[in-house]
């Protein structure tokens, strides 16, 4: 390698690194020789990364890789282990819960306390509650969990009403202490509800 003494004398023998000049790269091994430290690998071209070839080879310049975060492909595929998975696609993974929202009936009307994916909830009535999504999943067989809460005077039982639609879900809420009827949760009850599957 030519300048090769030069570039030698910029790091300490059996120190990692990368010295350079104007023309050439070189990369200095961990326990290499004093008289021969520096492993030549080429000054490659725009975009290119230095990679390791292992212990018994040179490092050489390869082409990047490109982007290696999670497609939303990958989270619903759940299998692939060389991405990373950011902030915009972690919903789409299957084990994720799509949507998921907890409300009150304030004066007769549900109201939403926090969510995800919902956009808004529709009254149907005493105990009858639609919840709908923003972005809608890509079929109807999703499923959906529920729990109502319990107080003093009244414990809530929450089901999935009719067949779910792609872009919301019907929930009812029963009083286990009025015989099961439709009813509304009383003060300082809530209802929560979450959903999995595809969009």
């Amino acid at each position: 390698m030519a300048n090769e003494s030069a570039l030698s004398n910029s790091i300490a023998s059996g120190r990692t690194g990368v010295v350079t000049n104007t023309t050439e790269y070189g990369v200095l091994l961990a326990g290499t020789t004093a008289t021969n430290p520096i492993q030549n690998a080429g000054a490659g071209t725009a975009t290119q990364i230095l990679t390791s070839n292992g212990a018994a080879a040179n490092p050489s310049f390869k082409a990047y890789p490109g982007s290696i975060a999670a497609t939303q492909a990958n989270q619903e595929t759940g299998t692939a282990t060389d991405v990373y998975v950011t902030p915009g696609r972690q919903q789409y993974h299957i084990s994720a819960a799509k949507a998921w929202v907890r409300w009150y009936v304030d004066t007769g009307t549900p109201t939403v306390s926090s969510n995800y994916n919902v956009s808004s909830l529709t009254d149907g009535g005493a105990g009858v509650t639609t919840v709908n999504f923003t972005t809608n999943f890509s079929g109807t067989g999703y499923a959906a969990v529920s729990i109502g809460s319990i107080n003093a005077s009244n414990a809530l039982q929450t089901r999935v009403g009719t067949l779910p639609a792609v872009g919301s879900c019907v929930f009812y809420n029963q009083s286990c202490d009025t015989g099961f009827g439709t009813a509304d949760p009383s003060t300082g009850q809530y209802v929560g509800v979450a959903c999995f599957g595809d969009q």
